[in-house]
């Protein structure tokens, strides 16, 4: 049920992190993989640490244009039957400072480029009648978490973009669901957050630790697959509890 021989999915930001991750994840159930980032550089390095039966393409998701082509030669290459969308942007300051520029960038790769890469992906996808899209959210998409204004909605607008997705395109065999994980232990999460961060999220987690990124890899494969056929619209928390416990005692 969950074997992808024969599929081919692309995943975007997929020279690191989360986005590596669920690129193993997909190859090791069978599909054919097709890394995207924004750099020639960065996919290369990348391609030399995946398995066999990865390929690598370049474009920045906030431009349109190149969207458009890099979806036209995939469609030369055999098209999109899978798309993870895990090309995303942060920046922390509070709301009342936050840079102008800076809000529009974060909101065109995450949530802009988000819905460039489903639609391109989609029309494929209906023309042959079967695709997934799986979106990478984030609970910071369900809740305000203070300090990370632009990617919360942005998050929020992934979460339902991809319900609007799974509405319009199901009747064509194409199914559209999101994950929203907690922190994922990446190289990029562990720059940016320090021990005062670690300590409040592991303080909130039933699971007192970070998401691993084989674990939202694993969340994405099953609903790439066709055990999750009937699973459309759907938000998956990969969150080791956090959005249902609220305050946790300790001690």
């Amino acid at each position: 049920m969950r074997d992808l021989t024969g599929r081919r999915a692309l995943v975007t930001g997929g020279a690191g992190g989360i986005g590596m991750a669920c690129a193993k994840g997909l190859l090791e159930a069978g599909a054919h993989v097709t890394i995207a980032d924004r750099d020639d550089a960065p996919c290369a390095k990348a391609l030399a640490e995946l398995p066999r039966g990865a390929e690598a393409i370049a474009f920045d998701v906030a431009d349109r244009a190149a969207c458009e082509t890099a979806f036209a030669a995939l469609a030369d290459r055999g098209g999109v039957d899978i798309l993870v969308t895990s090309a995303a942007i942060v920046k922390a300051a509070p709301i009342l400072d936050f840079d102008h520029g800076e809000w529009q960038r974060i909101l065109d790769v995450n949530l802009t480029g988000t819905f460039s890469c489903c639609q391109l992906a989609g029309r494929q996808m209906v023309a042959r009648g079967w695709g997934r899209i799986v979106t990478m959210s984030s609970v910071n998409g369900q809740i305000a978490n203070a300090g990370r204004g632009a990617y919360s909605c942005t998050k929020g607008g992934v979460d339902m973009l991809t319900r609007l997705l799974a509405a319009e395109l199901g009747p064509s065999g194409v199914t559209a669901n999101a994950v929203a994980p907690i922190p994922v232990d990446t190289p990029m999460i562990r720059q940016v957050h320090g021990p005062g961060d670690r300590a409040l999220w592991h303080a909130q987690t039933p699971i007192e630790r970070y998401a691993r990124p084989e674990e939202v890899a694993a969340a994405v494969t099953f609903l790439a697959s066709e055990a999750a056929a009937f699973v459309n619209g759907h938000v998956l928390n990969v969150d080791g509890g956090f959005m249902a416990s609220g305050i946790l005692p300790r001690g």
